[in-house]
Formats: structure tokens, sequence, C-alpha cells
């Protein structure tokens, strides 16, 4: 089969900066509310892991950050990283395909499993409806692939 080349290389998104702040300082906020006298270590905790998010995922500083995906015309897929290294990678089965949200889960190799968060304000319209299109497709032919279990 051969598949149309696919360019996915992200941009700044202030849905994705939002959603992190909010879900951070709501977490912060039952932690201080419900906890008591160890709260600080667990607001440590949840500072550092909104610092975390905020400079991978959202920023894209992280060496380890995804700068760009690609899928060749034989359907292969390659990560690009902020690093500068590429690696041939294969999608997930969890990864999450809606209309304002697309979880990539990509597997690069046996055990490293990374995750590229893309809302609707990430790419280009035409690029995340080809996008979803051909995770969809592609999850529909895995899914056909695997036979049925007899009773």
């Amino acid at each position: 089969m051969i598949y149309t080349p696919l360019l996915i290389r992200p941009g700044f998104s202030r849905r994705l900066a939002g959603f992190v702040l909010l879900t951070h300082l709501l977490a912060a906020a039952v932690s201080l509310a419900w906890l008591e006298w160890w709260s600080w270590p667990l607001l440590a905790a949840i500072t550092l892991s909104g610092l975390h998010a905020y400079h991978v995922h959202v920023l894209r500083r992280a060496p380890w950050s995804i700068r760009a995906v690609f899928r060749d015309v034989d359907g292969t897929w390659r990560v690009a990283l902020v690093s500068g290294a590429e690696h041939p990678a294969r999608i997930d089965p969890a990864t999450f395909v809606s209309l304002p949200l697309v979880v990539l889960r990509l597997r690069l190799g046996r055990w490293r499993v990374c995750a590229l968060p893309l809302f609707a304000d990430a790419l280009d319209p035409e690029q995340l409806r080809r996008l979803r299109q051909c995770l969809r497709i592609e999850h529909d032919i895995t899914n056909d692939a695997k036979p049925e279990p007899t009773q």
C-alpha cells in the first residue's frame, strides 16, 4: 500500500499551555485543601511536574522533546527530537484521536514510548484532519488484521 507522506511539526498551543497550568493548579489546590502536614512535599512534586510538562510538551525545549513526526510513503513513521536525533517509530494502540485533541503515542523500539499531545491550535486544520484520517485508517487496518476469537 502506498501512503501519502505526512509531516507533523506542531507549533505553540495555548490550549495545551492552559491545560497544563489548570491541571497542576487544581492538583496543588486539592493538596493544600485536604492534606495537612505532608502537603508541602506533595506541592513541590506537583510544581516540578508542572514545570517539566511545560518545558517538555508546551515549549518543546528539552532534548528529548518531539520536534516533528514523519510518515513516509511506505507507511513507516519517524520521530525527530529537539536534540537532532531521529528514531523509527510505530503508532501505539493507545493513541487517542478526537476532534479537539490528538494524543499521538509512538513506540521507539521495544520499551520506549513517547507521547505528543496535539490540540487543534497546534497544527494547521488541514494537517490535523489528514493526521486524524491517517490514524483512523491505520487503526481500522490493524483491528481488521487481528483474528476474531472462536468459541
